[in-house]
């Protein structure tokens, strides 16, 4: 036996080559792209070991559970709820590395300086001159604006006296005179009087309006009425400012400047929240993220400051102020842009200010002629950012705070088309006075979202606050994959439609200084959870109780995403739900999803807004860990099926042209378990021979295609040869078990007559049907390696925004794609090779019929026709196999399929089929070199 398949290994070395060469493919590449698949996984898995945790792993919070996507408000959604003995049960939790506390207080309204040096505008020779500050505020990238009611400043060289105080129904000025109130109300309507008196040369007071006012409507405030400050020229040059409350002191007590700087407005609502220090530095390193100044600690304490100071110029005598020790972001996200024109009033303007009424102020100094303007720029962020720089070197207040507003969650409205629509302000009463407080001072405070619930301070006593140092968002410890989880650097939303991203500049939309503005904002100052308890104390609120909003807590033990992991999470979530009764949210393994929003058109000129809104969404590591598995066993799997056809048809071949030899072989008495076990041993010893060079060539290939295979896998190149040829010699060894001699000798010599082709395609399509298995054989190679085009493609589109659509599918799909686009090439090239191989045999058993064909003047270029023909049957029976093929297992692994897989499909086809036409040109040279004259004579 082993001498005769020795013979004819030897004698039929064409034969032998061909099986021989489809065994070391078909075992070198399923060993290379095994390797490819295995490194894919590796990869992925390393990826999401690297990116799949966030800070914290469990979200406790008050509120009901939330389905589906988490928004990145919900660790500071509630104004409390959870109490500090809840809190300190989750601290005592075995398994519980950190639990960071976190208590919101509220918005509070910052007032930077915002100051504007107009000396330069100043004419020293005149009597009296008026200086306009005209702003132009904007925002929203630029899309809202608003031209404000213009800043008067009125510098007079002759003595201005401010008010003191008051004395029953009478104002009290700096020099004692006594005016009464409803006379200096009559004055100026509309504004209660008050203003500074100017001294005449004959003796006589006139008052200086306050305000110019074009309009008392509350919406027209910012746009209809104008502040008058008033500055004394003194004979040193010096200006004194004189429309301040000075509490009795004497004119000559307020400070006289060499600059006159005008203060504008302005107000930067920041997010107020009580944290525990010593857990936000374990959690999230914030005390590394400290710039300027120190951290807090665990016994910062709201602190007395005297009555009187600075930054309450208006105050009385009255309770001692509070000041509130923080931790100050040094960057806030802000995005708005004051751009001023300063100039002088000429002609008569001036000298008829004083003793103007405030309407009739207005349309004077809007009338009168003015000087070429300089142009000032301010930007909201820098304006803030030099004022905290200036109290942090001061060691002083940053800013006093009126009231604490409280932005109650945004209910979104969900739209036919799935777009959730941001709903228009509602529940909030602009002239209610804590409101007020904080919008008064805001430029666009018109175009804010949702509701509101005030707390007043200054019922309780004056409250500023007063940085102990400064930190930078960006350099709080956050992975790039849970940016929706970030307390303090949320991901902003963007333009989600290209008109969108146009508008917006290709920008992120940020916050200006609407309190209820959109988006939302994340703690700016965060002070010790000892402070926000006093805070809640002074105010009595029943919030002292229960201060906490939210409860980050992170599980230790954990280094790597897998199942150990999950159920470790989910063991301290049941924990905590036990011991408190509190709402938990298991964020192990989120990550960062976009998703659209509809921004409607503000009042100030932003039209419409379809936005990308970052938002979390749970499960996704095990999501995509699952999904690269499912997409490696659907790969192998196809490779397989390939790879067998591939052998399978090469060996199949060879037993038909052997019909003649196998039929002598039972003729002289061979048995049908002889004649297979002949087949097996020739293909067995050509795999086992194939098997030994596929080790040699596994590893440099694999290096050059830039996967890694390891020792054991090489060495199963050997194993798995025998085991492919042995499968795919089983149907072909035991076709030849069933050999009767009588009946091969008889199909050799008189083959079965076949219906006559009167086409070149009908010929095509003959030649196909008389060898089906053949052809399917050919048709499933190919449709295996468009299969996996779909798939791998469809499973490419859907890291990026559909199987995860998260920034960490994002992140795995870039690292797998290589060596995906390596397996899946692999795959296509061994489904053309099988085309190619079944066209090839096709011409190698019918030889004769060409040779007859040319014989009776058949052109090359008709055989050649067929030949395509025979291709394109072969290849359009793939190719419809394979799309089908591709589109069902896209379905199972994505979950859908998306439309844009028509397209995919469509290009795929196409491609194959052209592969396939290709491919016939092999048998085509073949044909030209068929021995005519030799295959007639046998024939």
């Amino acid at each position: 036996m082993l001498r005769m398949v020795w013979s004819q290994l030897r004698n039929t070395p064409g034969r032998s080559l061909a099986v021989f060469a489809a065994v070391l493919v078909a075992t070198t590449g399923f060993t290379v792209l095994t390797g490819a698949a295995s490194t894919s996984r590796l990869v992925a898995q390393g990826s999401v070991d690297g990116q799949f945790r966030p800070s914290y792993d469990i979200l406790v919070h008050p509120s009901a559970p939330v389905a589906g996507l988490l928004d990145q408000t919900r660790p500071t959604a509630a104004y409390g709820g959870i109490g500090l003995d809840q809190w300190r049960r989750i601290e005592r939790i075995p398994g519980v590395e950190v639990a960071a506390p976190l208590a919101v207080l509220g918005l509070a309204d910052i007032r930077p300086d915002l100051r504007v040096d107009v000396t330069d505008q100043i004419d020293r020779s005149a009597e009296r001159q008026v200086v306009e500050v005209a702003a132009r505020i904007s925002g929203d990238r630029g899309l809202s604006r608003l031209t404000t009611a213009p800043t008067y400043v009125y510098v007079s060289r002759r003595p201005l006296v401010p008010l003191a105080g008051q004395s029953g129904r009478l104002y009290v000025y700096a020099d004692g005179t006594r005016v009464s109130q409803s006379t200096s109300a009559a004055e100026c309507p509309g504004t209660g009087g008050g203003g500074t008196l100017e001294v005449q040369p004959d003796g006589r007071r006139r008052q200086v309006c306050q305000t110019a006012v074009g309009s008392f409507d509350p919406d027209a405030r910012r746009t209809g009425v104008s502040d008058m400050q008033a500055y004394q020229l003194l004979a040193d040059g010096r200006f004194r400012l004189a429309s301040v409350f000075t509490t009795g002191r004497p004119a000559s007590a307020v400070p006289a400047t060499a600059r006159l700087e005008v203060r504008l407005p302005a107000v930067v609502p920041v997010l107020v929240a009580g944290i525990d220090p010593a857990a936000e530095a374990r959690l999230v390193g914030l005390d590394r993220a400290v710039r300027q100044g120190r951290y807090l600690t665990g016994t910062d304490a709201v602190a007395p400051v005297p009555p009187f100071n600075r930054l309450f110029p208006s105050s009385t005598a009255g309770p001692a102020g509070r000041t509130l020790p923080v931790l100050a972001a040094n960057d806030l996200g802000l995005d708005e842009r004051i751009d001023l024109a300063v100039s002088r009033l000429t002609g008569p303007t001036a000298d008829r200010v004083p003793g103007t009424a405030t309407e009739a102020l207005w349309t004077l100094l809007r009338d009168s002629a003015k000087t070429p303007p300089r142009a000032v720029q301010h930007d909201l962020a820098q304006v803030y950012r030099a004022r905290l720089d200036a109290a942090l070197a001061e060691q002083a207040p940053l800013s006093g705070i009126l009231a604490l507003l409280r932005p109650g969650p945004l209910a979104y409205t969900q739209q036919p088309d799935g777009v959730a629509r941001v709903p228009p302000r509602s529940g909030a009463d602009p002239t209610d006075p804590a409101i007020e407080d904080v919008w008064r001072d805001s430029w666009l405070g018109a175009g804010g979202v949702g509701t509101a619930d005030p707390v007043s301070l200054l019922g309780q006593s004056e409250w500023s606050v007063t940085p102990v140092g400064s930190f930078a968002p960006d350099a709080v410890d956050a992975q790039a994959a849970q940016q929706a989880l970030d307390l303090y650097r949320p991901a902003p939303p963007v333009g989600a439609d290209a008109r969108s991203r146009d508008l917006l500049g290709d920008r992120p939309l940020l916050p200006g200084d609407d309190p209820l503005g959109y988006p939302h904002r994340p703690p700016g100052l965060v002070t010790s959870l000892t402070a926000a308890g006093e805070l809640y104390a002074s105010l009595g609120s029943a919030m002292t109780a229960a201060p906490l909003s939210s409860v980050r807590v992170r599980v230790a033990g954990i280094d790597r995403f897998d199942e150990v992991a999950r159920e470790r999470v989910r063991m301290v979530a049941d924990e905590i739900v036990r011991q408190t009764g509190l709402t938990v949210e298991i964020v192990l393994g989120a990550a960062t999803v976009r998703s659209p929003v509809l921004l409607p058109a503000g009042p100030l000129g932003r039209p419409d807004l379809t936005l990308s809104e970052a938002r979390t969404r749970k499960g996704v590591a095990a999501e995509i860990v699952t999904a690269v598995d499912r997409k490696n066993v659907l790969l192998l799997g196809l490779l397989l099926v390939v790879c067998a056809l591939l052998v399978g048809n090469a060996v199949s071949t060879a037993v038909r042209v052997r019909r003649r030899e196998l039929a002598v072989l039972a003729c002289v008495g061979w048995p049908g378990w002889r004649l297979s076990l002949l087949v097996l041993a020739e293909t067995t010893a050509l795999g086992l021979a194939a098997g030994l060079l596929g080790a040699g060539l596994s590893g440099p290939l694999a290096q050059l295609a830039g996967v890694r295979v390891s020792g054991t896998v090489t060495l199963l190149c050997v194993p798995i040869a025998v085991l492919l040829t042995a499968a795919a010699s089983t149907l072909p060894a035991l076709r030849a078990a069933r050999t009767r001699s009588a009946e091969a000798l008889q199909a050799s010599a008189a083959p079965a007559r076949r219906a006559a082709a009167r086409s070149v395609a009908g010929l095509a399509a003959a030649n196909l049907v008389r060898a089906p298995a053949r052809a399917l054989a050919g048709a499933v190679s190919l449709a295996a390696g468009v299969g996996a085009v779909t798939l791998i493609a469809a499973a490419l589109w859907a890291f990026d925004d559909g199987m995860v659509g998260s920034l960490l599918g994002q992140a795995v799909s870039v690292q797998v794609r290589g060596v995906d686009l390596v397996a899946v090439g692999g795959v296509l090239l061994f489904g053309v090779l099988g085309v190619a191989d079944v066209l090839y045999l096709n011409v190698r058993e019918r030889s004769a019929e060409f040779a007859t064909l040319r014989a009776v003047g058949w052109p090359d270029a008709a055989l050649n026709r067929l030949l395509i023909y025979e291709a394109l049957g072969v290849g359009a029976l793939g190719c419809v196999l394979g799309v089908a093929a591709g589109l069902g297992s896209t379905a199972l692994l994505v979950g859908r399929v998306d439309g844009r897989l028509a397209v995919l499909a469509l290009a795929v086809t196409a491609a194959a089929l052209l592969l396939t036409v290709l491919a016939a040109l092999v048998p085509a040279i073949l044909i030209r070199r068929l021995p005519t004259a030799a295959l007639l004579s046998d024939e």
